[in-house]
């Protein structure tokens, strides 16, 4: 496979394939600018004639701030555009990590590695090769300001590689410590989160105590600094001194979800000035609208997490069609069917159309009516109908509805609780890519223990599918009882303010009264209960009176608590 840079072209350009070559990486300008370094080019792989993958280029060039522009000059002064670029001290990443798995799944590994040699892979000359030119431009200051700006960069540059490396590729998120500042700005608070363990499962850390304390700050800070945005920004961070991370933290994408009334996450990277809008992922209550002059607002809306449902199943089928290719793909939709039945029991998923609309009798197959409403069957075999559909008439689908599943064409009514669990199951496999981060504030907000639990079970499901890992900031004690105590952060009132620690027992399939009596210091409480039994005591002279008289509505512990309120007969 070739690679080519089309000489000149405007910044948002797609660059096209060359008639006479049917596979090619085909290159071309941008003008996007990292803090001053340049080294953003649009690329488009090509394969058989057809674009495979659309992505972004990092190029770097020795002594150059402005590689794009650069390239455009050496078109000037004869170059054809054909990598590599003769003496010239270059390397490259790619904003993706998945175009590795699409140059193998397409190429094979050997002309894979001639496509890395020609763009001077950053990731696969300094780890693999060990290229000592590639390894002094990549201690450069402007690579990071540049290259590695960028999430996804960053993953592709710190794992890509390892596909290459000659052993087996094992990828999975590393353990990293998050560094954030308090919010009384007296000193910094560190916590570690482990993913990693040959023995108890480290796929879910958990962040757990009373309301107030600081659990959804701790979360707030972790994705300020993931997309780089208000206290992550690289201007603060050089104004402050602060680091946030003891390494940047190898994942992908972080999906955010917190249906929290008052929480105030950041919505989206249309304000930041990352290129990779997709490396964050915020679902929740709240969405950001701007009037007709311009003005930006956020406003509220309990039909949000319905919407977005159809958002996420759409584009769990899209990525299923664009990346079934790659050999590492894990269907998204067949995950959703997988994890969802067995809790549901449906035998079909559904999307409620706009009854105002005309369906042509060429879809007739994948509708059906159930009372005054008509949907439309989703599945692999209807999604490329359904969206020339949308293509064609784009208020076709009633968003606001929600995905429905139907038993026997008859749609399974569930709760609100219910419908909040399954929203958010399929928004973060919609969203989710391979080795994510899914951050949850308050699972527990909307759904009893029993939801609680299968939550759980359900959200490992989705994290072993994707080679993922999940942060939980909860008060539930049926969740907390899931995890190991070296992934469960406590944050307690100390002696010099708030302390975060882990349990010093075993936390993973443990006692929850013990669990509740640390995290919560439940035994140091008060209860109503023990008020209203300790007045009742004191109001009777003989405590047997007192049992006399609720005779048949106590328990077993209060009866013993009661008794033994009585004088002792005891030394």
């Amino acid at each position: 496979m070739k690679v080519y840079f089309h000489k000149n072209g405007a910044w948002n350009w797609t660059p096209t394939r060359l008639p006479q070559e049917e596979n090619l990486l085909a290159l071309s300008f941008n003008n996007w600018d990292d803090y001053g370094v340049s080294t953003t080019l649009n690329a488009v792989l090509y394969h058989e004639k057809k674009p495979i993958l659309e992505f972004s280029l990092k190029l770097l060039i020795d002594g150059d701030k402005y590689s794009p522009k650069k390239l455009n000059e050496l078109r000037e002064q004869g170059w054809d555009g054909f990598f590599p670029i003769l003496n010239t001290n270059y390397v490259s990443v790619p904003s993706d990590i998945e175009f590795y798995d699409a140059l193998i799944s397409k190429l094979g590994t050997k002309e894979a590695i001639s496509v890395l040699l020609t763009i001077r892979d950053a990731g696969y000359l300094t780890n693999v090769i060990k290229d000592e030119k590639a390894l002094t431009l990549v201690s450069n200051a402007d690579f990071s300001t540049s290259p590695l700006r960028e999430a996804g960069a960053r993953k592709a540059y710190a794992d890509g590689w390892k596909a290459f490396s000659g052993e087996e590729a094992v990828i999975n998120i590393q353990d990293f410590t998050l560094y954030t500042p308090r919010r009384d700005l007296e000193g910094v608070d560190e916590i570690r989160f482990r993913f990693n363990s040959n023995t108890l499962p480290y796929d879910i850390n958990v962040l757990i105590g009373p309301n107030g304390i600081g659990k959804s700050h701790t979360l707030k800070k972790l994705v300020d600094y993931w997309v780089g945005m208000d206290a992550g920004s690289q201007t603060t961070l050089q104004k402050t001194k602060h680091k946030p991370f003891d390494v940047s933290p190898n994942i992908s994408r972080l999906v955010l979800i917190s249906y929290s009334p008052f929480e105030d996450f950041a919505l989206d990277l249309s304000k930041t000035k990352l290129k990779d809008k997709t490396a964050y992922k915020y679902f929740g209550f709240r969405k950001s609208t701007v009037s007709p002059s311009g003005k930006r607002r956020v406003g509220i809306s309990r039909n949000l997490p319905a919407t977005d449902s159809v958002d996420s199943i759409l584009k769990a089928y899209e990525d299923d069609s664009a990346f079934d290719y790659l050999s590492g793909w894990t269907s998204k939709s067949s995950t959703i069917w997988e994890v969802l039945q067995p809790a549901l029991g449906f035998d079909k998923i559904a999307l409620k159309l706009n009854s105002d609309n005309e369906i042509p009798s060429s879809y007739k197959k994948y509708l059906f009516d159930y009372g005054d409403n008509k949907y439309f069957e989703l599945s692999r075999d209807s999604f490329d109908k359904l969206k020339k559909l949308i293509g064609t008439t784009p208020n076709v689908i009633a968003p606001t509805e929600g995905v429905v599943f139907l038993k026997n064409n008859r749609q399974i009514n569930l709760s609100s609780g219910q419908r909040l669990f399954v929203y958010m199951v399929i928004n973060i496999v919609g969203q989710i890519k391979s080795e994510s981060l899914v951050v949850v504030d308050e699972p527990e907000l909307f759904l009893h223990p029993t939801f609680e639990i299968e939550f759980i079970a359900l959200l490992k499901k989705v994290l072993a599918a994707f080679s993922s890992k999940a942060i939980l900031a909860t008060h539930s004690l049926a969740i907390a009882r899931e995890i190991p105590a070296n992934c469960m952060h406590v944050y307690r009132y100390g002696e010099v303010g708030i302390e975060i620690d882990h349990p010093p027992f075993e936390t993973f399939g443990g006692d929850m009264q013990r669990i509740s009596s640390y995290v919560f210091a439940d035994n140091r409480s008060t209860k109503p209960y023990a008020q209203w039994i300790a007045k009742k005591i004191k109001e009777t002279e003989n405590p047997k009176d007192l049992l006399k008289q609720l005779k048949g509505e106590l328990n077993e512990e209060l009866t013993i608590k009661i008794l033994n309120s009585g004088p002792s007969h005891g030394c």
